[in-house]
């Protein structure tokens, strides 16, 4: 009997030791696992995503902004065999095709999307409808109230609201925003309790870009209106503050909508100011000037021999528009010769001259927080016949953004810095969580040269020079006109095709805005001066009125304006507009007086409406004898 309490008893004891050693086990050692797992079964993690945060201009206007939508999606397994009523009932619905409708409710598939992103009023009706297997999840929908405006910079999202393109794309991270999570229990009917106050906000992060929207829709309306004119295949405008070289407007043609990406084309999304390049012709003529100043190679009154109007270069003739003989650099620039040009850039040197364009920016990337940008084409390896070229403009390539800079820094004394369109990227405390400042990143000549390559390109667009178009009333303006020829795909360049531009800055004394204008292909007259002059013009005048930039004292036209403008023109005022954009002399600048005198001098009758200085002039022919007869738009505000 002993024997047998004595095994009982160590049985029991041994049962007792497992069992506390089990329960040691799992009070100690499988604590922590079974405690996460009975929270998994009561306690519910809430992630609470942002609604993607808004878009707006320097002036908080709202150029992207996301609204509540839902999405509407299918089970088809639960819904009943016939289906013919619920097809009619969700077609008329949701204005889908019933073929459409009737493909996603006899789907195969567990799941099936039948419309994203419709209004909650549409999921409200939908709802109403009670179809089993029919239901929608909140999400968003992004909305770009100004359609077309500025859409390749700011560019578009997908289904599910990320970025693809534009700053929508390049600051995706920060329009996502930040997420919320939060716990809460999960009661016997698996609703969740938040037992300390709800769940917390998710934080939404606004862009704020350096654009302007006034000055884009000006840049935008006069584009679009020079291209329909000029009968042109596509155009760009890019508007910088030379002082900082934040992007105050960026417009291009063709454009799309935003709100409708997929109803456009791939050409029509990308960003042409920075994702396409082409020669910039004539307006490159400033560069080589500018280094040959700071260089100490030339100075303004320094005179080279255009050959008159054919220079040959080994086996290549260059030529001139229109024959000249001596022209000073000053000359030079102001009557676009290429062979001028050529001449300084043999002074310059080849060597020096490339590490000049690269200082200015060319074939390089700017820095610019935008994707898809493109460094464009600076040759290696320099010939004398591509020195030659490269000095009037031909064989090298910049995108819009790159020329814009280059003058930029010549309007910014010499100083190069990176251009950006987002300012700063704020939470909903209205804190700057990232910013962009100005930054300068080089001198590329000093600031005396700069100053003088300014007054010289005042003189382009005096009455004498290919740019007079470009003449705002009241202000002094600095600026080159450009007209190259296109690369034709199969070799060589194009018979017909040209590019139109003009680059500057105003006012020429202390610039507030460089504008570069391109039109690609406009068909007619081609020139520069002709095309994007004008289009320079009206952006200028109406953005410096935006902005509050009044004439004054400091912008008067500069010393010999008048002199200029009334001196004996080369030959008479007529309607002729020559292949490189430039025209006979103008009486825009001049008060009527002054013109009066002039138009006598020349044998030109005018018809003169308005009093005070003249801003725009017209030819046409008057009575059964054809006699040209100058009709002058005269504004006494200047």
């Amino acid at each position: 009997m002993s024997n047998r309490m004595r095994i009982a008893a160590g049985v029991l004891g041994l049962g007792l030791l497992v069992v506390f050693a089990r329960l040691v086990h799992l009070s100690v050692v499988q604590a922590p696992g079974l405690a996460e797992r009975a929270a998994g079964q009561y306690v519910q993690r809430v992630t609470v995503t942002p609604r993607r945060g808004p878009i707006v201009d320097r002036n908080a206007r709202l150029l992207a902004h996301s609204v509540e939508a839902e999405s509407i999606y299918v089970r088809p397994a639960l819904l009943p065999t016939e289906r013919a009523d619920a097809t009619r009932q969700l077609a008329s619905t949701l204005d889908v095709s019933p073929r459409r409708v009737h493909a996603v409710l006899n789907s195969p598939a567990p799941f099936v999307w039948l419309k994203r992103r419709v209004s909650p009023d549409v999921a409200q009706r939908v709802e109403a409808l009670a179809l089993p297997g029919v239901d929608s999840v909140p999400t968003q929908r992004r909305v770009y109230p100004h359609a077309d405006l500025a859409a390749p910079l700011l560019g578009f999202v997908d289904v599910d609201a990320n970025g693809l393109e534009g700053i929508e794309a390049r600051y995706d991270d920060a329009l996502l925003g930040r997420a919320a999570r939060s716990l809460g229990e999960r009661d016997a009917r698996g609703r969740t309790i938040f037992v300390h106050g709800g769940p917390r906000q998710p934080e939404t992060l606004e862009v704020r870009l350096a654009l302007d929207a006034r000055l884009q829709y000006i840049a935008r309306h006069e584009l679009e209106r020079a291209v329909h004119d000029s009968g042109a295949r596509a155009g760009t405008v890019v508007v910088l503050d030379p002082r900082t070289f934040a992007v105050l407007a960026l417009a291009q043609l063709p454009a799309f909508d935003p709100n409708r990406p997929a109803e456009s084309v791939a050409a029509a999304r990308r960003n042409r100011g920075v994702s396409d390049c082409y020669e910039p012709g004539s307006t490159l003529k400033a560069l080589v000037v500018a280094a040959a100043l700071d260089a100490g190679q030339v100075t303004e009154t320094d005179r080279f021999f255009c050959e008159n109007g054919a220079y040959r270069i080994g086996g290549h003739t260059i030529h001139d528009v229109r024959p000249y003989a001596d022209l000073s650099v000053e000359r030079i620039l102001a009557k676009s010769s290429n062979i001028g040009a050529l001449k300084i850039g043999e002074l310059v040197g080849a060597e020096r001259y490339r590490a000049y364009l690269q200082a200015f920016g060319l074939g390089q990337l700017t820095g610019i927080d935008l994707p898809g940008e493109i460094v464009g084409i600076l040759p290696e390896q320099w010939s004398r016949i591509k020195l030659a070229t490269v000095s009037f403009g031909q064989g090298v390539a910049v995108t819009p953004l790159q020329l814009a800079t280059a003058y930029a820094a010549l309007a910014n004394d010499g100083m190069v810095m990176r251009p950006y369109v987002v300012s700063e990227v704020v939470n909903s405390r209205g804190e700057v969580v990232r910013a962009n400042r100005p930054t300068r990143l080089r001198q590329v000549v000093q600031p005396e040269t700069a100053r003088r390559v300014r007054a010289l390109l005042e003189r382009v667009v005096q009455p004498d020079g290919t740019g007079w178009r470009a003449q705002v009333p009241g202000f002094r303006v600095a600026g080159k006109t450009g007209t190259s020829q296109k690369i034709d795909p199969r070799g060589g360049y194009s018979e017909t095709g040209r590019i139109a531009s003009f680059v500057g800055m105003v006012p020429a004394e202390r610039p507030r805005l460089v504008i570069l204008v391109v039109v690609d292909e406009p068909q007619g007259v081609t020139g520069g001066g002709a095309i994007a002059a004008p289009v320079f013009r009206e952006i200028a005048r109406r953005s410096l009125a935006t902005l509050g930039i009044r004439p004054g004292p400091r912008t008067a036209p500069p010393a010999g304006w008048m002199q200029a403008a009334a001196a004996p023109a080369e030959t008479a005022v007529r309607a002729t507009v020559l292949d490189a954009g430039e025209a006979e002399p103008t009486f825009v600048g001049l008060s009527l007086r002054a013109a009066t005198r002039m138009a006598k001098a020349h044998g030109v009758r005018l018809v003169a409406n308005g009093t005070g200085y003249v801003t725009r002039q017209a030819v046409r022919t008057d009575g059964p004898t054809g006699e040209p007869v100058v009709e002058l738009t005269l504004d006494a505000g200047w």
